[in-house]
């Protein structure tokens, strides 16, 4: 009898971690058992990576522009458009960054506050970042404000960066509090040269985020936060040995390396990816004839002339069309277009915690670092 039970117990685990979020978020509600196993943290884990292994990817589209009657997230993959009741959050959001894990940042400006939130669109959570003394300008061209986890923690923070001031301030979700910190960089940096990305996607990759720095003398490097650590480090890019060759570049990431777009003639684009710290090499040359949205693992999100999401593979040189299509893609988002951003679903919460859930929270960590 014991063994039968746990064969039932083992088949109903491996049966719920094939469900979405929003069936599962029903059936907790069943019994004290199933909320007990889907509750459990190694059964969260063990459900993102299943999702990230066998599930199709998902693109999430953020209508900045849209009106009160129309929907402001549509889900996008390969089996078709998932127009689901997501929250909204209001026409005054200027940035969103995600997801990792399953996890958006966003930041909104009202009046002339800005406010920050966390929010998980799959299971509804929204946790709203505190103030802090340090002031986030929004009409700063050098201020960064940007989203990522440490790995080993499984702490999701948030670095407020400006690089014409020696301190910055970084928010710790298991701290839930911001810390004022001087940081390691020089200040008199020139303020046009540290870009953020025009991409909206996060530059988010194992524990780092990444900007690229432009330099007036056609010199290019990278400058990279550790969230681990809580220092930035700056690398050398593939400028060396290349001074002829003119710069007009952005960040990317492809697959588990940090990448360069460079427009060299009209659509000729060359891609260079980082093969070891500060070693580049040309990966390949490619023409793009429509604008680029975002990108993930290996593939640019691009945008057809007919406003239409394509996805382009640079290592396979396979197209996929998506169905979805919508005017505000060919616009950027900070003028009320359509961000594109890849993403996974979860059952991460981002809720503060009480003595319970801290107990939780810990034994996620521990789980994870398993893993």
């Amino acid at each position: 009898m014991a063994t039968s039970r746990a064969f039932s117990e083992e088949l109903l685990r491996e049966i719920l971690l094939s469900l979405p979020v929003k069936s599962l978020l029903r059936f907790k509600c069943v019994c004290k058992n199933w909320g007990s196993l889907i509750n459990n943290p190694s059964f969260t884990v063990d459900h993102l990576n299943l999702s990230k292994k066998k599930k199709p990817p998902q693109h999430l589209i953020y209508d900045y522009g849209a009106t009160d009657d129309a929907p402001t997230v549509t889900l996008v993959s390969d089996k078709g458009i998932d127009e689901q009741n997501f929250q909204r959050f209001g026409d005054n959001i200027t940035n969103m960054l995600g997801s990792i894990d399953g996890v958006f940042f966003i930041e909104r400006q009202i009046d002339n506050a800005i406010l920050c939130t966390l929010w998980n669109p799959a299971n509804r959570e929204v946790r709203h970042l505190p103030a802090t003394t340090i002031s986030f300008e929004y009409f700063i061209c050098d201020r960064h404000l940007v989203f990522g986890l440490d790995p080993m923690t499984k702490d999701y923070k948030v670095i407020y960066y400006n690089h014409m001031e020696e301190y910055a301030a970084i928010y710790s979700c298991s701290r839930d509090s911001w810390k004022i910190f001087k940081h390691n960089l020089d200040v008199h940096q020139n303020p046009s040269t540290c870009v953020r990305n025009f991409y909206s996607s996060v530059d988010y990759l194992n524990g780092y985020y990444y900007w690229l720095i432009k330099e007036v003398t056609n010199k290019l490097s990278i400058l990279s936060f550790d969230f681990g650590n809580e220092v930035f480090v700056e690398m050398e890019g593939p400028s060396r040995g290349h001074e002829d060759y003119n710069w007009s570049a952005e960040l990317m990431l492809l697959g588990d390396s940090v990448g360069i777009l460079n427009s060299v003639d009209g659509f000729v684009n060359d891609v260079w990816v980082m093969i070891q710290l500060g070693v580049w090499n040309k990966l390949l040359t490619i023409h793009l004839t429509t604008p680029v949205k975002s990108f993930y693992d290996n593939s640019f999100i691009l945008v057809t002339k007919s406003s239409r999401l394509v996805s382009y593979n640079v290592r396979t040189n396979k197209t996929r069309l998506f169905e979805y299509r919508h005017p505000g893609l060919k616009s950027n988002p900070q003028c009320g277009g359509c961000g594109v951003y890849y993403y996974k679903e979860s059952l991460v919460t981002i809720k503060r915690q009480g003595n319970s859930e801290l107990h939780l929270s810990r034994c996620l960590t521990k789980v994870m670092n398993i893993y």
